[in-house]
């Protein structure tokens, strides 16, 4: 006899029993097997699936970034083109206070020649001639005047239009952060 048998007739087992028994055990094994393969294909799957994601995400990020540096670069832009119409509006309000002082000058000195009309008759029409031309100059001061206004308008237009891009861009730039 073998000493599976003698094991067999020692514990009271009948061979058809041990079978199944043995059976049971390898049928055992090949389920546990069978749900572990079946548990790391699922998991393989996931990290699979998180791997795509993951660069979808990087992906989305990378155009992100590249999204921020051209809303920086027209932010700079439009920072560059605000400071160049201060500069200009800069400029403007000093030419307009220019003309202003020329105006109360040439003011001034037409009140000076009708002083001198008032008190030299004898060379009136001399005189006329030289208020008609002053008063062409002021005529052409005032128009100029009134020209560097209408621009000093528009500039404080265009200012006020580029601000409002700005803002604009800034809440954009916002919501990209968030």
């Amino acid at each position: 006899m073998s000493q599976l048998q003698q094991i067999l007739e020692q514990f009271n087992i009948d061979a058809m029993v041990f079978g199944a028994i043995v059976a049971s055990i390898v049928l055992a094994f090949i389920l546990v097997v069978v749900i572990f393969s079946v548990r790391y294909k699922s998991l393989l799957e996931k990290i699979d699936d998180l791997k795509l994601r993951l660069g979808e995400k990087k992906e989305k990020i990378g155009l992100l970034e590249e999204s921020l540096r051209e809303v920086q670069i027209l932010n700079a832009s439009q920072l560059q083109e605000i400071q160049q119409y201060q500069d200009l509006e800069e400029r403007f309000k000093k030419e307009q206070e220019k003309i202003e002082e020329e105006l109360h000058q040439a003011k001034e000195r037409i009140e000076a020649q009708m002083e001198k009309i008032s008190s030299l008759e004898g060379n009136r029409r001399e005189l006329e001639a030289k208020l008609e031309n002053a008063l062409e100059n002021l005529g052409k001061a005032e128009e100029e005047i009134e020209n560097v206004r209408k621009r000093n308008e528009f500039w404080v237009e265009q200012l006020s239009e580029l601000r409002t891009k700005h803002e604009a861009l800034k809440l954009r730039l916002r919501r990209f952060e968030n």
